[in-house]
């Protein structure tokens, strides 16, 4: 090419530049310019707020966060992963930020979540059940004040602590900012005990209200042949859930006694004499210490060979039906924890608080965090999150309830997305189904299981019969590291040393002397006195048991 032609082009391509610059130029001035024009800006992925006069004020980014999510190993393979499914999916197109899920092995998430916090790489918003972990992570200044984020940025979060300021109370740390995210659920029934009607009716008993009756009555199921299979092959009791016999003589690590909150004693040998009696006369399964979980006993009560059965609400519900099909004659009721010199007591139930998540104190983007949370507690993705997508997972009644299409699909679909609704509050959830059985169903033992849970929930959430301690074991406050170690060790070798006192007839008093021995050598008194003067400066600020009676979901 020639060097005019060269120079021609050039000049050319400067002219070009020089339009279309002025072309832009013209087209930012807007409505401001010297004859302004009403082009709008090209998109750009953010959105434009307008102020009351209509003028244009800082765009917004849509916000992105990412969450931690505890990985089970439950998710089926052709649903993604715990990171990516049809959950997640869900979040993305539905919320209002871009939601990046960080799979944390459940086992292994005390080991894991602390190591990404050394690294500078843990997630914005960390879900983790460890009140332990939240410590300490805010001991070591990991984690973000959320009062004047919840303030400035929140809705629907900063609604619920207005409406149920217990939770705000728990919430908070030693400094008294709150750096914790919770929830609110109506209590229900959590640990239970049953009782073998039929074998009732059969043998002449009547219900055991009293500690003497509850052994009397456990001898005769396990020596009075109430299956009438002429076999010495049932048990009274199943001793594996032996706790709940402390339970019923109030007997906890820490009780709130003449004003104080005191590490108690007293109760425990009354109560292993028990134990001690139940195992002695072959009331229960002997080889019970070595049914670590549980399996050996639900085992037995659905073969029908447990007179009085203690278990989670869930565990009693399926062993039940599975010993119903195979003796549809069978009845079980639930019964409440019997009488003792110590008053009266109930077993665990579920806390209507919980807390349940802390926020980076590197997090970028904390209005994005709260908007996040904002979203996920709204009534209408909690109910998507539990009854799945209309159409695919149910159809709604003629009453509005929603009614599965398919069990098994469900189940693969939607069984695993618990741990994304884990900060979800349900108080104000209209109540379709009880323990995953619809209300509508005509199936004869849903019918019959419905009536069964409301009794427990009556039952066991009662004031006058209360869970013991001074408060729930959810919303205990939080401890020091070696405080904790020291009540964690306390229990497990209170557990452990009377246990094997029962199995070896070994003197209970010797055992009593052995617990406090241990207690006192692995730093029970600072634990004690941290008790103490923790709870004379909180017991007008803190949430404890007879406060959660009180709480109202109307």
């Amino acid at each position: 090419m020639s060097k005019r032609k060269l120079k021609s082009l050039s000049t050319a391509l400067a002219l070009t530049a020089i339009l279309a610059t002025g072309a832009v130029l013209s087209g930012c001035s807007g409505n401001n310019g010297a004859g302004g024009n009403n082009q709008q800006p090209a998109a750009t992925g953010q959105t434009e707020q307008q102020t009351d006069e209509g003028q244009a004020t800082e765009t917004e980014k849509r916000g992105q966060i990412s969450v931690t999510i505890y990985d089970r190993g439950q998710i089926s393979p052709d649903e993604g992963t715990y990171g990516n499914n049809r959950w997640t999916k869900w979040v993305n197109e539905n919320g209002p930020v871009d939601v990046d899920y960080v799979p944390i092995p459940r086992a292994g998430s005390d080991q894991k979540i602390p190591v990404l916090f050394a690294s500078g790489s843990a997630p914005d918003l960390v879900l983790e059940y460890s009140a332990v972990m939240r410590n300490q992570l805010w001991a070591q200044k990991q984690l973000m004040p959320l009062d004047d984020i919840i303030e400035n940025y929140s809705t629907n979060y900063k609604k619920l602590l207005e409406q149920f300021p217990q939770l705000k109370q728990v919430s908070a740390m030693p400094d008294g900012k709150t750096y914790q995210i919770g929830l609110v659920n109506k209590p229900t029934a959590l640990t239970v005990m049953v009782i073998r009607k039929d074998w009732l009716d059969k043998l002449g008993l009547k219900v055991p209200e009293t500690i003497d009756e509850f052994y009397e009555t456990a001898y005769a199921f396990a020596h009075q042949d109430p299956d009438g299979n002429k076999k010495d092959d049932t048990y009274g009791f199943n001793m594996n859930q032996h706790t709940i016999i402390d339970k019923m003589f109030g007997s906890e690590l820490f009780i709130i006694e003449n004003g104080e909150l005191v590490r108690q004693f007293d109760r425990i040998k009354p109560a292993a004499e028990v134990k001690k009696k139940l195992f002695e006369n072959g009331v229960v399964d002997k080889d019970f210490l070595t049914d670590k979980t549980g399996q050996k006993a639900q085992q037995d009560f659905a073969n029908g060979k447990t007179g009085i059965f203690v278990d989670t609400v869930v565990n009693v519900k399926k062993n039940y039906e599975i010993l119903k099909k195979n003796a549809p004659n069978v009845e079980i009721i639930p019964i409440l924890l019997p009488e003792t010199s110590y008053g009266k007591y109930s077993p665990d139930f579920g806390s209507p608080i919980d807390v349940v998540g802390v926020v980076n104190a590197n997090a970028k983007n904390p209005q994005a965090v709260m908007q996040y949370i904002d979203f996920m507690i709204e009534t209408s993705t909690v109910e998507h999150f539990l009854n799945g997508e209309e159409g695919v997972h149910y159809t709604k009644g003629a009453d509005g309830a929603p009614e599965v299409i398919d069990r098994e699909k469900n189940a693969k679909e939607m069984d695993y997305n618990a741990d994304y609704r884990m900060f979800m509050s349900k108080y104000a959830i209209k109540e379709y189904q009880k323990d995953g059985v619809s209300l509508s169903s005509k199936d004869p033992f849903d019918q019959e299981w419905i009536k069964i849970s409301r009794q427990m929930d009556e039952m066991y959430i009662d004031p006058s019969r209360p869970v013991p301690g001074y408060t729930h074991f959810k919303i205990r406050p939080n401890l020091e590291k070696d405080i904790n170690a020291t009540v964690d060790g306390g229990w497990t070798q209170w557990h452990d040393t009377i246990m094997k006192a029962v199995v070896s007839n070994g003197d209970l008093d010797q055992a009593v002397k052995e617990i406090k021995d241990a207690w006192y050598n692995t730093g029970g008194q600072k634990a004690e006195d941290w008790h103490k003067k923790w709870y004379q400066e909180n017991k007008d600020k803190w949430v404890f048991m007879e406060d959660l009676y009180k709480m109202k979901f109307d």
